[in-house]
């Protein structure tokens, strides 16, 4: 067994295993896409792209050439919708706030 760690990506198999998950079903590419979109119209789906970093953007799991680069941008957009008034109105503010230092705390800092 080539495994390095506790998690259950953190081993040779399923590094290889989610390597193709993100190749082949383009998760990827569907996560940026909502993450570049603007807030104020789609702050629903900007969000739900966020959430699927916050289950998947891990070293081994999200293509690490791109995982920096995606949490930094989920980070920005969470912000922004953490201050709109729809989300800060309805109390969603601190479980937002939560999601973001989550994030935030996978970023390699460099």
């Amino acid at each position: 067994m080539g495994a390095w760690g506790k998690a259950p990506w953190d081993n040779d198999g399923a590094t290889e295993w989610f390597d193709d998950v993100m190749d082949k079903s383009g998760l990827v590419l569907m996560v940026e896409a909502a993450l570049s979109l603007d807030v104020e119209d789609h702050h629903e789906e900007v969000r739900a792209a966020a959430y699927v970093l916050t289950a998947l953007g891990h070293v081994y799991i999200w293509p690490v050439h791109q995982l920096d680069a995606h949490l930094e941008l989920a980070v920005h957009k969470l912000r922004q919708i953490a201050a709109m008034e729809i989300y800060a109105g309805a109390g969603f503010t601190p479980v937002i706030e939560r999601e973001t230092a989550g994030l935030e705390s996978r970023i390699q800092r460099k």
